[in-house]
């Protein structure tokens, strides 16, 4: 599925977290590394879902009882899925409160002249139009030429600084548009059934039946 596809599903809660998933732990260096992978296209790996009619309890959400068809529950890549809705929603996903996300990657920043990644430094950043939010780049229009006007300096190209400015932008944005893999647990399974397959696929993480 699509990363967009995959934000609109967290916006509709249409794609939930249960109860007994842990909490957001990823670093802010963990964020800023999956955001530089998919910059490179680097494979991601998969997401584990488990689409069932009968969910558990979710997080910050009550299960309508009246609702028809199933329920997408993410099993495996939850710090995946609320990284990229940090950094591209601005927000947090509907299943945290904001006092759940210890470690906020929201100040990630990129140069647009080189596409490097860092965290907010006032004293490079803040005279440094080049220097945009990630988040801002996701929600707001950013006009690469009005930076480039004011980073023109004697002797440079306007257009090819533009053009550069515009590349670096797009390669961020074209995040959006990549394909993750996904697993599905099948609508039948119980929720021990569907723990016991998290468990075999995803050895080396917390296992759900100790959450």
């Amino acid at each position: 599925m699509k990363i967009h596809h995959l934000m609109d599903g967290i916006d509709k809660r249409d794609i939930v977290l249960p109860e007994f998933q842990r909490e957001y732990v990823w670093t802010r260096d963990q964020a800023k590394q999956l955001i530089a992978s998919l910059m490179k296209e680097y494979p991601l790996g998969s997401l584990l879902f488990w689409k069932t009619v009968d969910p558990p309890e979710l997080k910050n959400l009550d299960v309508d009882p009246s609702q028809v068809g199933s329920t997408t529950i993410i099993l495996d890549g939850q710090q995946r899925l609320t990284t990229l809705y940090l950094l591209m929603r601005g927000s947090v996903p509907f299943y945290y409160r904001e006092t759940d996300i210890t470690n906020d990657p929201r100040a990630l920043h990129i140069d647009l002249r080189t596409g490097e990644l860092q965290y907010y430094q006032a004293s490079i950043m803040k005279s440094d139009p080049a220097w945009v939010r990630v988040v801002d780049c996701f929600t707001k229009d950013v006009d690469v030429f009005e930076i480039a006007d004011q980073l023109l300096m004697d002797g440079q190209v306007y257009k090819a600084l533009a053009k550069q400015l515009d590349r670096n932008l797009s390669r961020l944005k074209d995040i959006e548009k990549i394909d993750i893999p996904e697993q599905v647990v099948p609508a039948n399974a119980s929720l021990d059934g569907a723990i016991d397959i998290f468990d075999l696929v995803n050895s080396q993480g917390t296992k759900l039946t100790d959450a």
